[in-house]
């Protein structure tokens, strides 16, 4: 059985990091996690102190940035398999259960990684992460990887240097490349692996010199050169479509950046609903969750909703659906829901929030 260590670097306090500590504890046993909070922020220390007895190893003070933080966890934590959440990442249920599994039916598999749900501040459920893709040369210019849900060998990791704690904002894209090109396995699991917030102010929105200079390096380096200013101005653009362009006009652009994008489990990049879409839902929280409310762009008209514990009366209102769970979704449990729309109709999904 593989052996897990883990790092959560936190820079700051996030509303999230109860429940990305507590999908890491979910994740069985075998793993040993690192928290590194340069917070200050009182509420995170009593957070660590409720968990204690469960963390393997805590800091709390200054450090010098977010790579030295993950790189100060492994070494202070037994695992020969690696990863790191950030404040506001979140594991899927049963994500390590299936990396156990491929790791039993492929042993020498050196980096495993699947796709990840896209959330809101709120915790709602706005799609998924839909640049990820199977490995192969696309990775030397492409963030194909979605960092919270990748997990690689210790040995094959310091084996290419480890994260470069210079950098900032592109040290997971530079390790996945130079263990990609010193030969490691990599193999893709096809199902969400996590839950990762993308909002306005997470850092891969930001737009600042710092990021621009590391993009470009990591750019010039190693995509085709016929590829390079195609990449780096696809970053460009969309982070100016979290970022730069006015709030009313953001959903717009971003369908309209998207409409040509790949779809994952059914839903197209611009939130097109396919048919048998899947949703696939998840939560922390103490309480169960009775139900949901699925948002869309228009009328969902005769949109069918299928999943093993939805009690019969679904209701329907404008462009909304609502969804009531029997029994009620218990903390720690996924929620998996198939969306068919009605043949010849276009409806886009927006949003999955629990009630």
């Amino acid at each position: 059985m593989p052996q897990f260590a883990f790092s959560v670097p936190v820079g700051s306090w996030h509303p999230f990091l109860a429940a990305s500590l507590a999908s890491l504890k979910a994740q069985g046993p075998d793993i040993a996690v690192a928290l590194l909070d340069a917070s200050g922020d009182p509420r995170v220390r009593a957070l660590a102190d409720q968990h204690d007895d469960w963390l393997s190893y805590r800091r709390h003070g200054p450090d010098y940035g977010q790579s030295d933080a993950i790189i100060e966890g492994w070494r202070n934590v037994p695992g020969d398999w690696l990863g790191w959440l950030n404040a506001d990442d979140i594991l899927m249920p049963g994500a390590l259960d299936r990396v156990r599994a491929r790791l039993a039916e492929k042993p020498d598999l050196d980096v495993i990684y699947g796709h990840s749900s896209i959330i809101d501040q709120t915790g709602a459920m706005t799609g998924y992460h839909f640049n990820v893709e199977p490995p192969g040369p696309r990775l030397l210019q492409a963030g194909i990887i979605s960092q919270p849900s990748c997990f690689f060998r210790r040995a094959v990791c310091e084996s290419v240097g480890g994260v470069n704690a210079d950098l900032h904002y592109t040290m997971d894209w530079d390790l996945w490349i130079r263990m990609y090109e010193a030969g490691a396995k990599f193999d893709f699991i096809d199902t969400a692996m996590s839950m990762v917030l993308w909002g306005d102010d997470t850092k891969t929105a930001s737009l600042n010199k710092r990021r621009r200079s590391e993009l470009q390096d990591i750019i010039s380096r190693h995509a085709p050169k016929t590829a390079q200013s195609g990449t780096f101005r696809a970053f460009v653009v969309h982070a100016a479509a979290d970022r730069v362009w006015p709030a009313s006009l953001r959903e717009r652009l971003r369908r309209r950046l998207r409409r040509s994008g790949r779809s994952v489990f059914g839903i197209r990049a611009d939130g097109l609903v396919q048919p048998d879409a899947l949703l696939f839902l998840a939560h922390y929280d103490a309480e169960p969750k009775g139900g949901l409310v699925l948002e869309f762009d228009s009328d969902p008209g005769g949109l069918r909703v299928s999943g093993e514990t939805l009690a019969d009366d679904i209701g329907r209102t404008g462009k909304t659906v609502e969804i009531k769970l029997s029994p009620a979704l218990a903390g720690g449990e996924t929620l998996s829901l198939q969306l068919t729309p009605e043949p010849g109709s276009t409806v886009r999904f927006l949003r999955a929030a629990w009630r």
